[in-house]
Order: structure tokens, then C-alpha cells, then sequence
């Protein structure tokens, strides 16, 4: 997109292409302006299988767009195993070991997001190949044959294919995932509603948080920012644009469909409108577990008319008949005949939204 701060998932090659699936990554080298993230999106085959990998330097918040897989994380305290459907979202910490296959007969799509703009990924052949022929025989008390069978073929394949696994779960919870799509919506308007991925239904987060929201045809996030979280949008379907001011003046506002995505870092001023004729769906990454947030409305209606008028350069009379928004309105409709207070369902407030 010629942007630092849009991005283009499909028009980026893959970084990995294996026969059972592709990962894009969109780090700092892809998009110069992230800041605090970077987004990756894994696609699994039928069989397809990711090897068993971890981050050193980064947590992992993802969220499946499509398909089901089985998603192992080895922690410190054991291993847990889960499934994951289409609107689950997931967390895996910093350092975890993870493993993830397909478990349906369709393509398992999977977005991500990583707490650093150049995460580090660590292998688990690469660890075992790493080893000297000693130090394996004796730690898994085997044969020095049996390590020179394991490192014969070095063949780097970072998504395997598997047959079957055997007797595959059909669903399993866990305290390391949650169900968005499924879960109440506390602002629904008649531009669209938002839904909640953050510590509050998913107290295992850290560093890293979702919000997911649809625009109706017409419908806005309210222009605003986030003091203590980057937010990186992307969008599942739909046409949006999205406009980001930096604080240099620049102003950067692009169409932005499905596949597609922008960054606003913290404290930049953001906002993304429907401009299509049909439903528009987003998940939005935070670099921050709890996002806080500053509607342009609220901030309006904070200021008396004089300020105002002498922030404008018109009379204070100007305002007069100027309905002035009393909260947050996150959500929005562009429609001269909705009323700015037009109440929304549920609480708003100005720390993740609750």
C-alpha cells in the first residue's frame, strides 16, 4: 500500500510455504510504523500441522477466522490442550512452547497478534539438532543410533502434514481461550455493535488485547484515541476507510478492505467508517491487555462555547444549537438524523470499555 502504517495481507508473499499451510508475518521490515506489535496470519491445510515452536520475546493473542484446530501450549505448570473454532480468540505467553493442527477437513485460518514488531521464533527440531550426541543419550537415556536416526534428514518443513490424529477431540475448553463472537456485545447502536477480547474475559492476557467489532452500511467508529495501547486493525470483510493523524500533521486515510489492515500507535488520532454497501467486520489488536480510550465526542462536549469559539475562530454563538456529545460513543451511524445522545446499549466507559 506504499503506507507505514496500512498493510496488505494478501499481497504479502509468505515467509512460510510448506505443503500443509502458509505463515505471513507483518513485522517492522513489512510496516515501518508498528510500534510495540507486529500481525501474522497461519494457514492450515487438511492435516496441516505447525511445528512446535516458541517466542523468547513476545506473547501471542490469536484468533480464528475460519476452520477448527487443536492448539497445545507447554507452560512451566504442564501442558494444555484445546480446541479452537471460527470466533475464538486465544492467548499463549511469552517463552510457551505451542503447538497447532487442523482439525477439520477445510483450510484453518488463524490471525495473530505479537507483543514486539520483530518477534523471535525458536524451533523445536532446531533445539533438538542443536544437541550433541551425548548430551541426548543421556538425557532421554537412549542409544546414540537412535539420535543419528533423528538427524539423518534435516529437512525444514515449519508446517507438516499429518494423516489423522488420532482420536481427535471435538471440543475442548481452556483458561487460555475465549469465545468472542459469542459473547455480549456492551455497545450496540444502530452503526454496529463492539465485543469485548480483553483481561476482563480473558484474565490470562498480558501485554496484548482484542476487540472485535461490525459496521453496519453508514456506520463509524468515533474518531479517538488510546493513551496506553497501539491498535492494529484488521479487517475481515467489508469496506472501510480508515484515516490515522500522526502528531507531525500527517494525515494518512486509505480504503481498506478484506485482508487489509492499518496501525494507529498510541495516541494517534483514528477513526474507520463503512464506505461499502454491505456488513463490515474487524478485529482490532491492542499492545495493551486492558485498552483505555478518548472519544472525540466526549472531548467536545467537555469544552464550554467560548473555548470552543476561540478554538474555531467563530462566535461562541456559534454552538449554541450544537448538541454536545455527554459520554463515549464508540459507535456510530453516519446519519444527519440520528441524534449524537442517542442512548447505546450497555455501559460505556473510558477503560476497556466496560
Amino acid at each position: 500500500m506504499g503506507s507505514k502504517l496500512f498493510f496488505n495481507s494478501e499481497a504479502i508473499k509468505p515467509q512460510k510455504s510448506d505443503p500443509g499451510g502458509t505463515l505471513t508475518c507483518i513485522t517492522q521490515d513489512e510496516m515501518p510504523g508498528l510500534v510495540n506489535i507486529s500481525f501474522a496470519v497461519l494457514k492450515l491445510k487438511k492435516g496441516g500441522s505447525q511445528e512446535p515452536i516458541w517466542h523468547p520475546n513476545a506473547h501471542k493473542i490469536g484468533y480464528c477466522l475460519s476452520g477448527s484446530a487443536l492448539v497445545s501450549i507447554r507452560s512451566p505448570n504442564g501442558v494444555d490442550l484445546f480446541t479452537i473454532k471460527e470466533g475464538d480468540m486465544f492467548f499463549i505467553q511469552k517463552g510457551y512452547i505451542h503447538h497447532i493442527a487442523n482439525l477439520g477437513e477445510k483450510e484453518t485460518t488463524i490471525s495473530f497478534a505479537l507483543s514486539d514488531t520483530k518477534p523471535q521464533t525458536m524451533c523445536l527440531a532446531k533445539a533438538i539438532y542443536s544437541l550433541s550426541d551425548d548430551v541426548f543419550a543421556t538425557t532421554f537415556g537412549s542409544s546414540s543410533d537412535f539420535y543419528e536416526g533423528l538427524t539423518k534428514s534435516k529437512k525444514q518443513e515449519f508446517i507438516k502434514t499429518l494423516t489423522s490424529i488420532k482420536d481427535a477431540p471435538t471440543c475442548i475448553s481452556s483458561r487460555f481461550k475465549f469465545n468472542i463472537v459469542a459473547s455480549s456485545k456492551p455497545v450496540q447502536t444502530p452503526g454496529g455493535y463492539l465485543q469485548l477480547g480483553t483481561k476482563t474475559n480473558l484474565p490470562v492476557l498480558e501485554g496484548l488485547g482484542i476487540l472485535r467489532f461490525g459496521l453496519n452500511p453508514k456506520g463509524i467508529v468515533e474518531p479517538h484515541w488510546h493513551t496506553n495501547a497501539g491498535e492494529l486493525v484488521y479487517i475481515v470483510k467489508g469496506q472501510t476507510r480508515i484515516t490515522v493523524l500522526s502528531p507531525d500533521g500527517n494525515v494518512e486515510s486509505l480504503q481498506v478492505n478484506g485482508g487489509q489492515g492499518a496501525f494507529a500507535p498510541a495516541s494517534h488520532f483514528h477513526n474507520i467508517e463503512n464506505v461499502g454497501q454491505d456488513d463490515v467486520e474487524v478485529i482490532a489488536f491492542f499492545s495493551h491487555a486492558e485498552p483505555d480510550y478518548i472519544g472525540i465526542g466526549e472531548v467536545i462536549g467537555s469544552y464550554s462555547n467560548e473555548i470552543l469559539g476561540s478554538v474555531f475562530n467563530v462566535s461562541s454563538d456559534y454552538f449554541n444549537n450544537f448538541q454536545k456529545p455527554k459520554g463515549p460513543l464508540v459507535i456510530v451511524p453516519v446519519d444527519k438524523q440520528t441524534s449524537p445522545n442517542k442512548e447505546v446499549r450497555g455501559k460505556v466507559s473510558k477503560s476497556t470499555y466496560e
